[in-house]
């Protein structure tokens, strides 16, 4: 049995190597009508490695307040259950209290309008949360469909 870290740089090089094939098989051109923007979120978009610890906040908007103050922490460690801690906070509210809810989390091939990609399942809470190429979550309901129409996402910190 290989130990986590030769499973971590294993992932690495598979990683390298994919993204090596993918950017050598692409041609100067893209054919007509096609603009490339899908190559590259599925190229680039490889699923959260096997060991991770990663957070990410902002403020997504909100019908009744000035906005929620979202902060989401994702770990994992190689061999165990991804764990979750989800805070937020109702901004512009007298007496706001924050909400934290902590529990596993797993990542999931989804779609979000014409976008293939990956969604983090955050169990306990049931939220979807779609990840950007450029790292950022959107959140989306079970249809794929985002929550807010502007698209307001979490930015990795």
């Amino acid at each position: 049995m290989s130990s986590p870290t030769q499973r971590v740089l294993s992932a690495l090089l598979i990683a390298v190597f994919a993204l090596s094939v993918a950017a050598c098989s692409r041609d100067g051109d893209a054919p007509s009508g096609h603009t490339g923007r899908d190559e590259a979120a599925e190229g680039e978009l490889a699923p959260l490695a096997e060991s991770f610890d990663g957070a990410w906040s902002g403020v997504l908007p909100c019908a009744d307040c000035d906005g929620i103050d979202v902060e989401l922490e994702l770990q994992r460690e190689a061999g165990a259950a991804g764990r979750y801690r989800l805070v937020e906070t109702y901004l512009g509210v007298v007496d706001a209290a924050g909400f934290e809810i902590a529990g596993e989390w797993r990542e999931t091939p989804c779609r979000v309008g014409d976008a293939d990609g990956l969604c983090v399942m955050l169990a306990e809470s049931g939220q979807r949360w779609f990840r950007h190429p450029d790292g950022s979550l959107q959140a989306v309901d079970a249809d794929g469909r985002a929550l807010d129409p502007d698209g307001a996402r979490l930015q990795r910190r």
